[in-house]
């Protein structure tokens, strides 16, 4: 039986939320402390607390670098910007922040800014490559040192596309500074410590409203975040101001997939505070340990479909997004010959029971249908989950499935493919087949 991991993340989620939260699942700080002291980065501590958001105990990460923590009551971010800096009031606190390389991220008080505002004395930018050099040199357990890989390999390739440079090239801001780092592997050392094998997250609420950077007025949801999120879903916050972190997206959009709650038994369940306590809405970030009950072989799940033969070919990979956000597990078309000779198409959605009205709302509203049909089947499915692998032209994701820990089948992720060779010029069957031979070499 596997573990999963339900992060809700309906009000936002940082990095440091998301550690404090597993901690209050149950992963141990003893544990995550002793991963963390095995990397080559000094100065860093973690001292969780317990505090309250709204009506809502929860716990506070505490994590702080030679003694502080980002304050943003204090200095730039004050309202007093430095050189290269300028500022903007953001919606939900009432604060003015500091804008440095015309990116910084605060959640509700939970700032990251770029070194020379809001970062750590002797904290400045790090490459990607020091960065890959700082998690390689620890001894962190196979499947944690993976996942933060993983999710920095997304956050340089977001900076590389908004600058257009090259991976290698790329130099991490806020998201390299040691806080960042703690969060990121202190999250994947929690779920390793809760032996989490797959974890499903809640769309993303992206931030309204506008910032005032080095660029002139840019609106949000910030640029930085959004190109994290590419691939995975998002929403408007219906409060406003920024509520996702890029660390916080950065984690939720590498190692989760969309969805509403996985079927599972749950054991646990934790709360993590950001830093502010605003009075619209509790500042947390949820999450739901459990037992997969897929894993035991079978489950039931729901077939809502509906027939059309008005709407636009072009239109329906739009009407395939919009269930799969809504909380379909699949969703596939066929081609229908209707009545008087017509074509059409029957789009299908495969579902959990749960997710049966957001799914069918979601096929009325994006479609030209008036109605949908529902059925029922009783299916057995594999354990599934992610390996990372390393090729001569990149790292590929390869998705695996199986029973326990042991695989059966395994196909690398179609979008890594595509992206790495393009990135190389060569064919995508040429990644391909060098991903397969890597992820088979890797097997005991």
């Amino acid at each position: 039986m596997s573990r999963v991991l339900w992060i809700d993340a309906s009000v936002g989620v940082a990095g440091d939320m998301l550690m404090a939260a597993l901690f209050d699942a149950g992963a141990s700080v003893e544990a995550v402390r002793a991963g963390l002291n095995t990397l080559d980065l000094p100065g860093w501590s973690v001292q969780p607390k317990t505090v309250h958001r709204g009506a809502f105990r929860a716990l506070y990460a505490g994590v702080t670098v030679d003694g502080e923590t980002p304050d943003p009551h204090a200095g730039p971010a004050d309202g007093v910007p430095g050189p290269s800096t300028s500022t903007r009031k953001s919606a939900s606190t009432g604060h003015t922040h500091t804008h440095i390389h015309a990116h910084t991220h605060t959640h509700d008080g939970h700032a990251h800014a770029h070194h020379g505002a809001t970062g750590h004395p002797g904290d400045g930018h790090r490459a990607y490559n020091d960065v890959l050099r700082i998690l390689n040199s620890g001894a962190l357990p196979e499947r944690a040192k993976k996942r933060a890989l993983a999710v920095y390999e997304r956050l340089a390739h977001a900076e590389a596309r908004m600058h257009g440079m090259a991976i290698e090239d790329v130099v991490l801001h806020e998201v390299g500074a040691v806080d960042a780092i703690v969060d990121i592997v202190g999250c994947c050392l929690a779920m390793e410590n809760l032996g989490i094998d797959h974890i499903v997250a809640t769309p993303l609420p992206m931030g309204t409203g506008s910032v005032i950077s080095a660029h002139g007025i840019i609106p949000l949801p910030a640029p930085a975040t959004l190109s994290i999120c590419q691939g995975f879903p998002v929403v408007e916050s219906r409060w406003p101001g920024e509520w996702v972190t890029p660390t916080g997206a950065a984690l939720v959009c590498t190692l989760a997939k969309p969805g509403g709650v996985p079927a599972m038994t749950p054991v646990a369940t934790g709360y993590g505070a950001g830093r502010k306590d605003p009075p619209q809405v509790a500042n947390l970030v949820r999450v739901v340990v459990g037992e997969s009950v897929a894993s035991t072989a079978a489950d039931d799940v729901l077939e809502v479909a509906c027939t059309v033969d008005d709407m636009l070919g072009e239109h329906i990979p739009a009407v395939i997004d919009a269930v799969m956000t809504a909380g379909a597990v699949d969703a596939w078309v066929t081609p229908v010959l209707m009545k008087k000779g017509r074509p059409g198409y029957t789009l299908h959605a495969l579902c959990p029971v749960q997710a049966e009205n957001d799914v069918a709302d979601a096929l009325l509203r994006h479609t030209s249908s008036l109605g949908v049909r529902v059925s029922a089947h009783h299916r057995h499915v594999l354990d599934r989950w992610h390996d990372t692998v390393h090729t001569a032209f990149g790292d590929v994701r390869v998705k695996v499935g199986g029973r326990g820990h042991t695989p059966w089948h395994a196909s690398p992720e179609h979008a890594d493919v595509a992206r790495v060779a393009s990135e190389n010029g060569v064919s995508e069957r040429t990644v391909y087949d060098a991903a397969i031979g890597a992820w088979t070499t890797q097997q005991p």
